[in-house]
């Protein structure tokens, strides 16, 4: 699959792009994976630029730093639990010969946001609360990791310095720090852009 002509990511649909991934994967597409449009919204808004280090907190099989890597200069990192969707989301970005991604099998507990500018988060911890619609059930879930994993990210946001963007995304009870200010929403509310103001 060759997207390097502009005009071929533009006109990419949701569908065409699932097709990278076998059913197993395309059929968690709907719940999990960030749909195109607001893939597009979310990178306008972080504003990414050559020197932009994009950090794609539970990355999943890799749609969103796929699609940043093809659609912008920026570099881009996902960090996610399941090393199997890290290997699917790597084998992709071999296949379409992204150069500007990578992607960490880790605890997000072990990622040390210091090194990035910018965010991206997808509800990336509702598995442990959900009693339906989980992904698979090879990793553990329960309302204490759930709560575990929100506070490290609320304490890492709140060591960023001023100006730093983050995009959330079907997270509306997200609790930012209150030197955050929320600038802007798109899709009913769903899609929400974040800056530290202080």
């Amino acid at each position: 699959m060759s997207l390097t002509d502009p005009t071929k990511i533009q006109s990419l649909t949701d569908t065409a792009f699932d097709k990278l991934y076998n059913e197993k994967y395309r059929e968690h597409s709907a719940i999990h994976w960030t749909p195109m449009e607001v893939v597009k919204a979310a990178l306008d808004w972080l504003d990414v630029t050559k020197r932009s280090k994009v950090l794609d907190i539970g990355s999943g099989v890799g749609k969103f730093c796929s699609l940043g890597t093809l659609m912008t200069d920026g570099q881009f990192t996902g960090v996610e639990m399941r090393g199997d969707l890290v290997e699917i989301a790597k084998s992709i970005s071999e296949k379409l010969d992204l150069q500007n991604v990578d992607y960490l099998h880790s605890n997000i507990t072990d990622v040390d946001f210091s090194h990035y500018d910018s965010f991206y988060y997808y509800n990336p911890f509702c598995e442990q609360l959900a009693i339906s619609d989980q992904i698979d059930n090879t990793i553990s879930f329960s309302n204490d990791q759930h709560r575990e994993y929100e506070d490290y990210v609320i304490d890492q946001f709140s060591r960023l310095p001023t100006n730093t963007r983050v995009v959330t995304y079907c997270s509306e009870k997200f609790a930012f720090p209150d030197t955050f200010e929320l600038k802007d929403l798109m899709f009913n509310g769903t899609l929400a852009l974040w800056i530290k103001t202080k």
